[in-house]
């Protein structure tokens, strides 16, 4: 061992490589074990481990060699010269040993590093937390989502290695753009080269399997003392995507292409569709008859897909109202405090704007002083229920913040989703067929094609009137 110290002794680059590798390399180990252990959760200790250290190691591992190719090109003034590899003498035994037995350990660590680093970049902290500026709208609204216990790589990558390595490869300018702050505000939507829903979605979800009709129920409060809850339900007409003319699925039965007359996707300007019977027709929005082939040029038909509907299904920025209902519902905030979601709207304010940091910083201050309301207007509430009255408030300010996100321009209309109404009426109701005067009939905009009329009342109230 003397002898191995002595050897990296003569040399201070090549000590300090090894100090950096045998330092790297042992908190690599630890810091895996940990991992394996009890998780990672923090996402800045999985960029330590994952990303910082295999770096740390990787330049130890160059100083070695770097430290010997300098020393030789002094030593042989610009002549290469080759070792001479004498295991029979002791010292170059000591040191092929040392080498041979520490590389063997390096490879392994470094082996199993590198399969939890890939597993690592595939986590929903990974991809939410670490980039936490750009991605902490995003992260905020897939919390709440339905795909909510969903890994993000299950949407976004899907299996195989071809668009993984794709996603990686994207994501190098991504990272630098993150790093100098050009990042675009808000993020650009709809995402260009995402990957065909058929091989992410319906690895799931299955749109030929015959749904029929499921009961949509919208619970909402009114702004009244009593804080009054009104429920609206009504049939949504789901259908299924294997039986022609079922309901909303049906729109996966054959091929429907369509081209967008903006690059968001906000107007359709043309769409045709191949029925199942193999009969083909088209149609047109009449603001777009005489510009189609300029439109074409500019952007790409599409074969519509899950995504032309479900395009926020992990990533819905709903307004503070509905947002604020759902907490009521769910108890986060009590509906017997009387006036408590007035006194939330009212601290808000106008919740279709996108506040500044400043304004965002000032609404936050108007509904911390919610509890001064009940102090002064109902002073016996507020001293019998003042917890609960700042659990609320509490709630309420954490529901704003989750609405509006200022550092990325983000509000309840940054990205409108297409699976309700405002999707909907790009085609229904607008659509002509490309044939006037012919006998196609035009794209209906009529209500019941998806769902019954909406009743105020309880679900089992309209069961039962059915």
């Amino acid at each position: 061992m003397n002898s191995v110290i002595r050897w990296f002794e003569q040399r201070p680059l090549r000590l300090a490589g090894f100090f950096l590798v045998f330092v790297s390399v042992g908190l690599l180990v630890f810091m895996v074990l940990l991992d394996i252990i009890a998780g990672l959760e923090n996402p800045y200790l999985g960029i330590i481990t994952y990303m910082i250290l295999p770096t740390i190691t990787a330049i130890g591992l160059i100083l070695v060699p770097l430290d010997s190719w300098l020393q030789r090109r002094r030593a042989a003034r610009g002549e290469p010269v080759y070792p001479v590899i004498d295991l029979s003498n002791p010292f170059q035994r000591r040191i092929a040993i040392f080498f041979a037995g520490t590389s063997v350990l390096i490879l392994v660590v470094l082996t199993v590093v590198t399969y939890k680093a890939i597993e690592f970049m595939d986590t929903t902290t990974f991809c939410g937390e670490v980039c936490h500026k750009i991605m902490r709208p995003e992260f905020t609204a897939y919390q709440r989502s339905p795909h909510a216990s969903v890994s993000c790589i299950e949407c976004h990558i899907g299996p195989g290695a071809p668009w993984f390595v794709r996603s990686k490869l994207s994501g190098a300018p991504q990272t630098y753009h993150y790093t100098v702050g050009d990042y675009p505000r808000p993020i650009e939507s709809p995402v260009k080269a995402l990957r065909p829903s058929r091989d992410t979605c319906e690895n799931c979800h299955w749109p030929k399997e015959f749904y029929g009709s499921t009961l949509e129920t919208d619970i909402t409060y009114r702004t009244d003392r009593e804080n009054t809850r009104v429920v609206t339900t009504m049939f949504m007409r789901v259908g299924s995507g294997g039986v022609p003319g079922s309901g909303i699925h049906s729109h996966m039965v054959g091929e429907i292409h369509y081209l967008p007359a903006v690059e968001k996707r906000t107007e359709i300007a043309w769409v045709r569709v191949k029925r199942a019977d193999g009969s083909m027709q088209e149609f047109v929005n009449p603001v777009y008859r005489d510009d189609l082939d300029e439109i074409r040029k500019k952007e790409e038909v599409r074969l519509m897909d899950c995504i032309d509907c479900h395009n926020r299904a992990a990533h819905d920025f709903e307004p503070f109202e509905e947002v604020l209902d759902e907490a009521i519902t769910r108890q986060e905030i009590d509906p017997t405090i009387p006036f408590i979601k007035r006194e939330a709207i009212e601290a808000v304010g106008d919740i279709e704007h996108i506040p500044t940091e400043a304004e965002q910083a000032e609404t936050v201050r108007r509904i911390e002083q919610v509890p001064k309301f009940y102090e002064e207007e109902f002073p016996e509430i507020y001293e019998s229920r003042r917890r609960d009255v700042e659990i609320s408030v509490e709630a309420i300010k954490t529901t704003y913040l989750e609405t509006t996100f200022p550092h990325m321009r983000i509000g309840p209309d940054t990205y409108p989703n297409w699976r309700t109404h405002t999707g909907c009426f790009r085609c229904h109701g607008v659509l002509e067929s490309a044939s006037p005067g012919g006998r196609d009939p035009d794209i209906s905009g009529e209500c019941d094609l998806c769902h019954t009329q909406p009743i105020m009342g309880e679900p089992g109230e309209l069961i039962s009137g059915m």
